[in-house]
């Protein structure tokens, strides 16, 4: 079975991966290490922990853990959702702690905020957005070729 996790930074938008529940968690680390470095501004070793929220404590998957997925994740059911029935339930949430967040911390400057996207503007509907959404798309595909 395949299992989706939404990985949170502080400095990007959340992205998602999907990996099989069969695989070791210290593979599952370094497919999510590897995607922090290609969808954020953050290096691999700016990585501090990979971690999920347990009661009052952080739980970080270790580099070097032979645990599957799935034993990981049932290791946690209060947090990964012991009940399967529903399509939501196999989507879950890994946190990453990072060094350019600890030092804004530790300084007691404002945190880093993620401001890498444009929302659109007032004045445009949201039919002209989904249109010019649409072009871009199918233009990128090479769907629609201009005339140039």
């Amino acid at each position: 079975m395949k299992v989706t996790f939404e990985i949170k930074t502080t400095c990007s938008k959340p992205f998602h991966i999907t990996v099989s529940e069969e695989i070791p968690v210290f593979e599952l680390r370094k497919i999510v290490i590897d995607m922090v470095e290609y969808n954020t501004i953050l290096c691999r070793e700016d990585v501090i922990d990979l971690f999920i929220p347990h009661n009052n404590d952080c739980i970080s998957i270790l580099e070097l853990s032979s645990d599957t997925v799935k034993s990981f994740i049932e290791q946690y059911p209060e947090y990964f959702h012991a009940d399967n029935s529903s399509l939501w339930n196999n989507i879950h949430q890994l946190y990453i702690m990072d060094a350019p967040y600890m030092e804004k911390i530790r300084s007691k400057k404002e945190a880093p905020v993620y401001n890498d996207f444009i929302p659109p503007a007032k004045s445009t509907t949201s039919a002209k957005n989904i249109l010019k959404n649409a072009l871009t798309l199918l233009t990128g595909a090479g769907i629609i070729t201009s005339a140039t």
